[in-house]
């Protein structure tokens, strides 16, 4: 696959299981993205709190850059 595809899925087990017929070839890089009513209350603070550390690292970089000119 040379473009961007998206295929459905479902997780089961704690396995995403994706919703088509195609195959995906072993070793195939995906990217797993959670639809917002989906996320669950757990999950989305500790994505909260690493957009938060995130949020403090680049200021905390910024300041560093801003000291060294």
């Amino acid at each position: 696959m040379n473009q961007q595809t998206s295929i459905p899925g479902i997780v089961r087990d704690g396995v995403v299981v994706p919703q088509s017929n195609e195959r995906l070839p072993e070793g195939t890089h995906v990217e797993i993205r959670l639809e917002p009513g989906d996320v669950p209350a757990g999950l989305k603070s500790e994505i909260e709190a690493w957009d938060k550390a995130s949020d403090e690292s680049w200021k905390w970089i910024e300041s560093l850059e801003a000291t060294e000119r």
